[in-house]
């Protein structure tokens, strides 16, 4: 595939290969929000209807009364919990060239009775409650040697959030800079100057503060940032937030619409889910009656970064996350308790 270097000219992006990129929350929600737009406008004759829930209807791990429990699972309850209506949970999971670590994952609430988006991004060094030695999420998805264990990932994300996502899609960066350059660019406020190079993987990163319209390559550049931010990965977060809220009104408006053949194909030969066609065109038809102002909340999963055992991790702190988990982001009407983190 041709791409875009950071002159403008096209070439090989070498680097690509070898890219280990934290920054796929927001690849997520570019290329799951194209497939699901461009999707619904290409096949509006097909089936439309929403995603089922969870068939399980559960939460692990959380105290409930005596007459909820409908099974145990080794030592874990299991607890039947009445779903609240028309709200439904979707997982990102971005990837690297190789589709392996999830190096960036993002679960995104559909709350359709109150015409409500939130996105809450999960740190890819999050600590998880797991016997292997690295103990971070990222490497939840090639857990048993290979990658494309979507259930242990969905398994570990149950654990830092309390539920199990509805449905999930897993998205590669084949697509990423081919889309930006295909709707022209983005327009965002960059928080700061941006200079970086690495010989060894082809890669210039030139970006300066202020507003700027980035083409694919530097939008790939903005968003693998990460060298002097002052709070770290915390920072990246913040711009990638601003990019999302950029992207969604451009994907709204009349001169992306207008590109809906080619971005379909771009999107579609890059995600991975078990969304299948009708879900994709109903939720497209929710999205596209959205606020993008007033209806879209964006949320870190509260925690801190420090050093356990020589490794860098994020660890969560489970109140903090509880309250936002429980008010944005819980699909049940019962509320979570507990969290399984690391004792």
């Amino acid at each position: 595939m041709k791409l875009f270097g950071g002159n403008g000219k096209k070439g090989r992006f070498s680097f690509y290969d070898r890219l280990s990129f934290k920054s796929r929350l927001v690849i997520g929600i570019v290329m799951v929000a194209a497939a699901v737009v461009m999707t619904a406008a290409a096949l509006a004759l097909r089936s439309i209807k929403p995603p089922e829930p969870f068939d399980s209807s559960a939460l692990a791990g959380n105290p409930g009364n005596e007459s909820d429990i409908i099974r145990e699972v080794g030592e874990i309850e299991i607890f039947d919990a009445s779903r609240k209506d028309d709200f439904f949970t979707i997982l990102v999971a971005g990837t690297d060239y190789f589709g392996g670590n999830t190096d960036t994952l993002m679960l995104a609430a559909f709350d359709i009775t109150a015409k409500k988006v939130n996105v809450m991004s999960i740190p890819r060094d999050t600590m998880v409650n797991v016997k292997r030695a690295v103990k971070k999420i990222n490497a939840a998805y090639t857990v048993g040697g290979k990658s494309g264990n979507i259930e242990e990932l969905l398994s570990e994300v149950e654990s830092v959030v309390g539920f199990k996502p509805d449905r999930y899609a897993v998205v590669s960066l084949q697509g990423f800079i081919d889309l930006i350059d295909e709707i022209g660019g983005i327009t965002v406020d960059v928080p700061i100057d941006m200079k970086y190079s690495d010989p060894t993987q082809n890669l210039t990163i030139n970006i300066k503060k202020g507003v700027q319209t980035l083409n694919g390559y530097d939008a790939m550049g903005f968003m693998r940032y990460r060298h002097t931010y002052v709070d770290g990965d915390i920072g990246r977060i913040k711009a990638q937030h601003a990019f999302i809220e950029a992207f969604m009104k451009k994907m709204i408006s009349p001169s992306t619409l207008s590109k809906l053949p080619g971005l379909a194909e771009i999107a579609m030969e890059n995600v991975k889910t078990d969304l299948d066609i009708g879900n994709l065109i109903w939720l497209g038809k929710e999205c596209l009656s959205l606020d993008t102002e007033n209806d879209v909340k964006l949320f870190t999963l509260p925690g801190v970064g420090k050093y356990v055992n020589g490794g860098s991790y994020y660890i969560i702190n489970e109140e903090s996350a509880l309250e936002i988990i429980n008010e944005y982001f819980n699909p049940y009407v019962t509320p979570i308790r507990s969290l399984n983190l690391p004792g």
